[in-house]
C-alpha cells in the first residue's frame, strides 16, 4: 500500500515535467483519456484535469495494494490487522464505482482523504504504538497534502490540525515504544524505513512540483509583465503619434494663415504707401487730417471684428459702394469697394465723408481708406495666428508637465482644458463640448501628466464612439475629501455584457488595428493604483458616463509608490 499511495504526487511531478519538456505523450494520453472524459468539467484548466486524473489513477492502484498489504499481515502472524487495509481497498473500489457513475469528483476526493487519514491511525492502534506499527501514521499526512492540492484556502489548515491531534491522541492511547505484535523485527524495521522514506519522498515531490510551478508561473508572470509594459509603451507611443499629428495639423492652420497674411501684407503696404503719396500731393487741410485719423481708428477697430454681414448683404454693399465711386470718378472702383464695404463704409457714410472734404481730395482719401484697412486686417490675422500657435504650445507644455515635479498641486480644470486643446483637431468636426466646472474645486496633489493621459483616453474613446458627431459634457464637483470628474457623451453606449471588462488589459471593442485595449486599462491603473482613487462607468444607448474620483490629498502610500 505504501508504494501505491506514493503515486499521486510522484505522478503529478512526472506528468508536469513531461508536459514541460515534450510536445505530446500519445501513450499516456491513450491511458488517461477515458478517465479524463469522465472527470472533465467545463471551464477547468488542463492542470486541474491532469491532477484529477492522476489522483484517480493512484486511487485505482491502491485497490490491489490494499489486498497485498493485508496478505503480508496474515503471512507474518497478524490476521486480525489484515481486515484494515483490505477494507480500505474495498471501500476505495466502491468509491471509484460511484465516481464513474455520479461523476462527482469532489465527493470522491473527500471519501479518499478520509479513508487515507483514518486507515493509518487504525493500523497504528491495532499494531501497538509508533514502533510496532512502523510509524504508519505518517501516511495520514498524505490527506493533508491532498487537501493542499485540491482544497480551498482554509481546508488544509483543518486537515493539519486533525493530523496533529491524531498523533497526540495515538501517543496518549499507545504510550509504549516496544513491539507489541507478532511481526518480525526485520519486517517492522523494513516498514519503518519504507514508511518514512515514502511519505517524506511524497512530501518532497509535492513541494518540488509546487516550487517548480511557482517558478514557472513567476517566469510567465515576468514575461507577461514585460510584454504588457512593451505594449503599454507602444500604446503610449501610438497615442503620442496621434496627438502629435493632431497638434501638427492644429499648428499648421494658424502658421499657414500667418505666413499667407505676411506675404499679402507686403502688397498691402505698397498700396498704402502709394495712397500716402497721393494724399501728400493733394491739398489736405488740418480738418481733413482729422477725418483721416478718424478713418484710421475706425479701420483698426473694424479689422479686429469680423463682419456681421452675410455674403449676399456684403455683395450688395460692395456693388453699391462701387457704383458710388464710379459716379464720383474715383479710379478703379472695383478694387476699392471690397475694403471700403468691409470696414462699414456704405454709400451713406461715404456721402457724409465726401460732404466734409474738398472736391479734389475725395478720390485720394477713399483710396487711402481702402488701402489702410487691409493692412490692419492682415496684421490682426497674423496676431491671431501667432496667438493660436502660442496657445497650442502652452497647452502642450502644461499637458505634459515638462520640467515639473511628478507630484504637485494640479488644477483639474486646467488639465482638462489643455487636453481639449490637444484633441481639438479630433473634436472640432462636429462634437460640442459643454463644461460645468465647480467653482469650489481645489487643486489636488497628483501626478499631473498621467491624469491628463486619463482624460485623453476617455475623451478620445468618446470621440471615436460618436463618430465625430454629438455632445460631450464634463462636470466636476467636490465630495468631502474627493474631487469628482464626470465625462459624459451621447454616443451609442457600451453593451451591458461588455461593461464589466472594459478596464481589463488588452480588451477592446474597436476593430482590429484601431486599438490595443490598453487605454482604459492604463487609465484604471493610474486612477486606482497611483492615486488611490476610483473610476467607474455607467452606460446605455445615448448616454455613457465615466466617473473619476480622486483624493484631494494624495495618500502617503501613493507618494511612496506602494
Amino acid at each position: 500500500m505504501e508504494s501505491a499511495v506514493a503515486a499521486p504526487p510522484g505522478g503529478t511531478a512526472a506528468a508536469e515535467k513531461t508536459s514541460g519538456t515534450s510536445g505530446s505523450v500519445p501513450e499516456s494520453h491513450s491511458h488517461t483519456s477515458w478517465i479524463e472524459a469522465r472527470l472533465c468539467v467545463a471551464g477547468e484548466n488542463q492542470e486541474t484535469r491532469q491532477r484529477k486524473v492522476q489522483f484517480t489513477i493512484a486511487s485505482m492502484l491502491v485497490v490491489p495494494a490494499g489486498f497485498l498489504w493485508g496478505g503480508v499481515y496474515i503471512l507474518y502472524g497478524e490476521p486480525g490487522v489484515a481486515p484494515y487495509p483490505i477494507a480500505y481497498s474495498v471501500l476505495t473500489l466502491l468509491d471509484l464505482l460511484l465516481l464513474f457513475r455520479l461523476r462527482r469528483f469532489e465527493l470522491f476526493r473527500w471519501v479518499q482523504q478520509v479513508l487515507m487519514f483514518v486507515l493509518p491511525i487504525a493500523l497504528q492502534l491495532a499494531l501497538g504504538g509508533f514502533v510496532g506499527s512502523s510509524l504508519v501514521i505518517l501516511w495520514s499526512f498524505i490527506a493533508v497534502l491532498e487537501s493542499l492540492l485540491f482544497g480551498g484556502e482554509r481546508e488544509p489548515l483543518w486537515w493539519l490540525a486533525a493530523f496533529v491531534a491524531a498523533v497526540l491522541g495515538v501517543a496518549y492511547l499507545e504510550p509504549g515504544v516496544g513491539i507489541g505484535n507478532h511481526l518480525p523485527r526485520s519486517v517492522v524495521l523494513a516498514f519503518f524505513v519504507g514508511n518514512s522514506v515514502a511519505v517524506m519522498g511524497i512530501s518532497f515531490l509535492v513541494l518540488y512540483a509546487f516550487v517548480t510551478d511557482r517558478r514557472r508561473m513567476r517566469q510567465l508572470e515576468v514575461a507577461f509583465l514585460n510584454q504588457e509594459m512593451a505594449l503599454r509603451q507602444s500604446e503610449k507611443l501610438a497615442t503620442l503619434g496621434g496627438l502629435a499629428a493632431g497638434v501638427a495639423h492644429e499648428l499648421n492652420n494658424p502658421a499657414a494663415a500667418a505666413r499667407r497674411a505676411s506675404e499679402q501684407l507686403r502688397d498691402a503696404f505698397a498700396r498704402l504707401q502709394e495712397a500716402e503719396r497721393k494724399i501728400a500731393s493733394a491739398c489736405i487741410s488740418p480738418a481733413d487730417r482729422e477725418a483721416l485719423t478718424r478713418l484710421d481708428a475706425e479701420a483698426r477697430q473694424r479689422a479686429a471684428k469680423p463682419s456681421d454681414l452675410d455674403p449676399l448683404a456684403r455683395s450688395d454693399r460692395e456693388a453699391a459702394v462701387e457704383e458710388w465711386l464710379e459716379d464720383r470718378g474715383v479710379p478703379n472702383p472695383w478694387e476699392l469697394s471690397p475694403a471700403l464695404a468691409a470696414q462699414g463704409l456704405d454709400p451713406a457714410a461715404l456721402e457724409s465723408l465726401a460732404g466734409s472734404l474738398p472736391a479734389g481730395s475725395v478720390a485720394p482719401i477713399v483710396t487711402w481708406a481702402s488701402a489702410v484697412f487691409p493692412v490692419y486686417s492682415l496684421l490682426h490675422e497674423i496676431g491671431e495666428g501667432t496667438s493660436r500657435i502660442s496657445e497650442i504650445v502652452g497647452a502642450l507644455k502644461s499637458y505634459s508637465y515638462v520640467g515639473q515635479a511628478p507630484v504637485q498641486a494640479v488644477n483639474l480644470h486646467e488639465g482638462i482644458d489643455n487636453t481639449l486643446v490637444i484633441l481639438r483637431n479630433k473634436l472640432k468636426a462636429g462634437i460640442a463640448v459643454r463644461r460645468d466646472y465647480a467653482a469650489d474645486l481645489p487643486h489636488i496633489a497628483a501626478f499631473g501628466s498621467e491624469l491628463n493621459q486619463v482624460w485623453t483616453n476617455i475623451l478620445d474613446n468618446a470621440a471615436d464612439a460618436m463618430s465625430g458627431r454629438g455632445e460631450i459634457r464634463i462636470r466636476t464637483r467636490r465630495e468631502n475629501g474627493w474631487a469628482v470628474v464626470e465625462i459624459e457623451d451621447d454616443g451609442p453606449g457600451i453593451p451591458e455584457d461588455v461593461q464589466p471588462r472594459i478596464f481589463d488589459p488588452f480588451f477592446t471593442t474597436k476593430p482590429v488595428g484601431k486599438g490595443t485595449g490598453l487605454g482604459l486599462s492604463t487609465s484604471h491603473a493610474i486612477v486606482t493604483g497611483k492615486h488611490r482613487g476610483a473610476i467607474g462607468v455607467e452606460s446605455r444607448p445615448g448616454r455613457t458616463k465615466f466617473t473619476v474620483r480622486l483624493p484631494i490629498e494624495l495618500p502617503a502610500a501613493a507618494l511612496e509608490g506602494k
